[in-house]
């Protein structure tokens, strides 16, 4: 027995992967001169008894004579044939943002998972691994808007350059005194990719002197062109923070919020010292140290009706200013 693990072994060492392909006649042979006493018939018996099992990766090429055996070019040790219900699910929620997620390398070697997995899923429609992927999803775009399609092979080449640390060159689409221009950029430094909202980010540099980094959505890039020259790399790139304005401040704010809207504050927190407290005129004060970003005032405009905004002064008075621009745009379109 231990004669046959150790032939078998020195078989697989054997089989070159995917697109080379060796044959039983040859392997006959290589065994036979590393000493195993065996003929074709147990070779082809041994073959194709683990290719059956699944183990190993092994792929037989049988569309010209003679055949030839091979290891699967996906192949890394997971057994496709053995995938259960959990690592099914597991790969059909991955296949659903792999695309923006993974490097078009990775994705064509787990092809055959993604494909196994749906197989395994679809095996028996009563079956709640099946029921839990057609009821749980991430949907991007919350906006109602309809973004333009993302070129595929300009996303790649972003891709590919962030992957291999090469810089890029490409148009960026400007608006200037209210006209649009398309300026060359070359070279620019990708550093990292975000999905936002659905869309995806692309953060880069310019050059090699310019330290101001900038996020930009790929559907915005053209004529986007791979360079030979390494992308330069800084060490204070941190992907949690891409797209997010780093000039912030810290401010102390003070709310006053409607009991329909006052939910929503002791459901969460705007941070860890937030303090509510019931006011006579039937609202609740709001009190929270935050970071003034866009996204901040973003959410306050959002519930403008029913939240008032008392501290810090000089947020009150960017949303006072909002309301009277918008109450005068509104007025001279009714009149």
């Amino acid at each position: 027995m231990q004669t046959n693990i150790q032939r078998q072994l020195a078989m697989l060492e054997q089989i070159p992967n995917h697109p080379r392909r060796i044959t039983a006649n040859e392997l006959t042979d290589r065994l036979n001169s590393r000493d195993f006493d065996v003929g074709l018939r147990t070779v082809q018996r041994e073959l194709k008894a683990m290719c059956d099992m699944g183990l190993f990766g092994l792929e037989l090429d049988d569309r010209n004579k003679p055949f030839g055996w091979s290891i699967a070019a996906c192949w890394r040790g997971l057994n496709l044939t053995l995938m259960d219900q959990h690592m099914a699910l597991a790969f059909h929620t991955l296949k659903h943002s792999a695309s923006q997620l993974l490097p078009p390398q990775s994705l064509k070697q787990l092809t055959p998972y993604f494909e196994r997995a749906d197989q395994v899923l679809a095996s028996d429609p009563n079956n709640p691994w099946l029921y839990w992927a057609c009821r749980v999803a991430q949907l991007p775009k919350p906006f109602p808007l309809i973004y333009t399609e993302q070129d595929p092979k300009a996303f790649e080449t972003v891709q590919y350059a962030l992957l291999h640390k090469r810089q890029l060159a490409c148009q960026i689409q400007k608006m200037i005194k209210g006209q649009s221009y398309w300026i060359n950029y070359e070279p620019i430094n990708p550093e990292g990719i975000t999905i936002s909202e659905g869309v995806a980010l692309l953060a880069f540099t310019v050059g090699s002197a310019h330290e101001k980094r900038y996020v930009q959505s790929i559907e915005q890039l053209r004529d986007i062109r791979l360079l030979e020259t390494p992308a330069i790399t800084r060490d204070d790139f941190d992907i949690a923070r891409t797209g997010i304005d780093n000039s912030s401040t810290l401010i102390d704010i003070e709310l006053h919020v409607s009991p329909k809207a006052n939910f929503i504050f002791h459901q969460s927190k705007l941070s860890e010292n937030q303090t509510i407290e019931y006011l006579s005129s039937g609202q609740y004060k709001v009190n929270a140290s935050v970071s003034d970003t866009p996204r901040l005032r973003a959410f306050l405009w959002e519930m403008a009706d029913n939240v008032e905004v008392i501290a810090p002064e000089r947020l009150r008075d960017h949303f006072a200013r909002l309301i009277n621009k918008m109450s005068r745009q509104y007025q001279n379109v009714t009149t």
